[in-house]
């Protein structure tokens, strides 16, 4: 019975550390408020970056000025987190969609653990089809 209740407490404490790795919800809130400052801080300091109308792998300053400059054209109204997972390569992703003043766009992002957290390395925003 001690030997259930231990591994009950290691499980439990393992997912507690888990659930306070996970940066979704403040990324999620972040894209709902169009807060690039928000969004950058958990980028990796390299990011492949994919906006409608720029793409390419930058350092993560340039990456948040350019996320400014799409939330200053489309002002964000909501952001919902419609699947997650993990890929192949053991990065968690999440998919959502950002409604905006201008219509719908579909934005993903993959994240990887830097030592012990979890960091943005690909944001993709991308219009609804």
């Amino acid at each position: 019975m001690k030997s259930y209740l231990f591994l009950m407490a290691c499980l439990f404490s393992l997912s507690s550390l888990w659930a306070q790795s996970d940066i979704s919800p403040a990324v999620s809130a972040a894209l709902k408020m169009g807060d690039a400052a928000a969004v950058a801080s958990h980028f990796m300091p390299q990011v492949e970056l994919t906006l409608p109308a720029k793409d390419g792998l930058m350092d993560k300053a340039q990456a948040q000025q350019m996320l400014a400059a799409f939330f200053a054209e489309n002002p964000p109204q909501a952001f919902t987190i419609k699947h997650q997972g993990t890929s192949k390569l053991d990065d968690q992703f999440r998919i959502g969609e950002l409604i905006t003043s201008k219509g719908g766009f579909r934005v993903t992002f993959f994240m990887k653990k830097n030592n012990t957290l979890l960091q943005i390395k690909q944001l993709k925003i991308e219009p609804a089809s």
